[in-house]
């Protein structure tokens, strides 16, 4: 219930895009600009991922299920394992076009706050975050 008139600083916000298609993170990082988050950070791989995790303070991960090296959903169970220092509560939200429900289901398992199926809208991406934080967004 507190959680009803928390706001969110949305140019505070850092967010690391995962994913291995360039034309996605272009496209994902508009949406994000669009909605005030402008602090972005983008990582190709899940190697990638973890040394930027490891060098910048990340707020919210969007992270891309189907990558050449580690899927979305092993790199989010190593996330939520702990096996990462001070990155196991960070929330992700999966953003892909593996719609499958065993997918979906398995994100839900391993603790994925919220999916989004490609191509997104900023407006659904502002709704996910809002959720992933645990913020109830005031109808306008």
């Amino acid at each position: 219930m507190e959680n009803t008139h928390k706001q969110i600083a949305w140019d505070s916000i850092v967010c690391l895009i995962v994913d291995d298609d360039k034309f996605s993170r272009t496209f994902t990082k508009t949406a994000l600009y669009q909605i005030g988050i402008k602090n972005t950070k983008e990582a190709n791989t899940t190697k990638e991922a973890i040394e930027l995790m490891r060098s910048f303070k990340i707020d919210v991960i969007l992270l891309d299920q189907q990558m050449p090296e580690q899927t979305g959903l092993d790199f989010a169970k190593e996330i939520k394992a702990g096996s990462l220092t001070g990155v196991k509560n960070t929330p992700i939200i999966m953003v892909t076009v593996d719609t499958k429900e065993k997918t979906v289901l398995d994100a839900k398992g391993i603790g994925i706050q919220e999916y989004l199926v490609k191509p997104i809208s900023p407006l659904a991406l502002k709704k996910r975050i809002c959720t992933a934080f645990g913020i109830k967004q005031e109808r306008v």
